[in-house]
């Protein structure tokens, strides 16, 4: 098995966000542009090698970005000059949503994934549920479906891989359990079918409970690998 990591990257500048995408070692960054304290120098996230994701997510949906949704909207259509994806909250009012996805159809040459995410930071829903989430991200305009629930017990995690092995909308899906108990999908998910895995660059900079650093993802994978 081979899957892929993605670093989340929560710098306050873009230079050190930057500096650190340059050092991982990730498949993907993720680039929280609502960690960034300026969007000066935005062009700057260009140099980045790697391919990025550019997340902008608001405080509604757990993140850090407190402005009005227009402006957001505005910033993730920026991000597309750059970004290989970019990741929009399912909850996202419909008519913000349908025009970054619009606006992303337009460039031809360098058209950005989008994937359409939902957390839930409290609890994991039954699986129906888990279901239909992932049907209307397909529906909303998905390249990539991504559910990420706070798991309270280990049944909560059993029903996330189950509805991603499940999964029958025709399109990737990333699947994350948080919090302590849900830190094994963060190693075990791709074996399962997850597009990818959501790391931190280390210990004390995670962006999500239960997120486990980017070296100890690759330890486990390769031991793993090896039997």
């Amino acid at each position: 098995m081979k899957g892929m990591i993605c670093v989340s990257i929560t710098e306050a500048t873009v230079d050190a966000a930057v500096a650190a995408a340059e050092c991982m070692d990730a498949d993907v960054v993720e680039v929280r542009l609502d960690y960034l304290k300026s969007l000066e120098g935005m062009e700057r996230l260009g140099k980045i090698e790697k391919p990025v994701m550019a997340t902008c997510m608001p405080r509604w949906e757990g993140g850090k970005f407190a402005g009005k949704e227009d402006d957001r909207a505005a910033i993730l259509i920026d991000s597309m000059k750059y970004a290989d994806y970019v990741s929009i909250e399912l909850r996202t009012e419909k008519e913000i949503r349908n025009r970054i996805i619009n606006e992303n159809r337009k460039n031809k040459k360098n058209r950005a994934k989008i994937i359409i995410s939902y957390h839930d930071y409290e609890k994991t829903p039954e699986k129906p549920e888990i279901a239909r989430i992932l049907r209307e991200e397909h529906d909303a305009g998905a390249d990539i479906a991504k559910i990420a629930f706070f798991a309270n017990d280990n049944s909560d995690v059993l029903r996330v891989m189950e509805a991603l092995v499940e999964n029958e909308t025709g399109i990737p899906v990333i699947a994350i359990s948080m919090g302590e108990k849900g830190n094994i999908t963060r190693i075990m998910a791709p074996f399962f079918g997850s597009y990818l895995t959501f790391a931190s660059p280390g210990k004390g900079r995670e962006s999500a409970p239960g997120q486990l650093s980017a070296e100890d993802v690759r330890q486990v994978w390769s031991i793993l690998n090896k039997r």
